[in-house]
């Protein structure tokens, strides 16, 4: 099975050890209709498809990710594929069971940490395309 084939209905991968993050993907999800699966970078199937994704060795927990049928979008490179992806659901919609259980860091949540999170993701970025076979 192919890449492009397994992340046919995209994969937001977070982390769920942030108040923030967390509520940035239940907002995706939610803005989607569900189409948008969610997990914490921690889950079984984030470490799964990162496992199928990137690098051996590649430290995928620097920021959040969009995986797709095109490929893995990092923080400020997966804005855009990430507004695609809800406006599909609008219209494809699906069904999203994360619970957002999640162990939320009381640091990560003050309204510097936020700040900062949200600097860092719109000057970093980084994007692997899965070939076409």
């Amino acid at each position: 099975m192919s890449l492009s084939s397994l992340f046919a209905r995209p994969l937001l991968i977070y982390d769920d050890s942030c108040g923030p993050c967390t509520g940035f993907a239940r907002a995706a999800s939610n803005l989607s209709r569900g189409w948008i699966r969610t997990a914490g970078h921690g889950s079984q199937e984030a470490i799964k498809a990162k496992a199928a994704v990137f690098p051996q060795g590649y430290d995928a927990t620097r920021m959040f990710w969009l995986i797709n049928r095109r490929g893995a979008f990092g923080a400020r490179s997966g804005l855009v594929p990430l507004v695609r992806e809800i406006i599909a659901g609008w219209f494809k919609g699906g069904k999203n069971d994360d619970a957002f259980l999640s162990s939320i860091n009381p640091a990560c949540s003050s309204p510097d940490s936020t700040l900062e999170r949200l600097a860092k993701m719109l000057s970093h970025g980084e994007s692997f395309y899965f070939r076409s076979s």
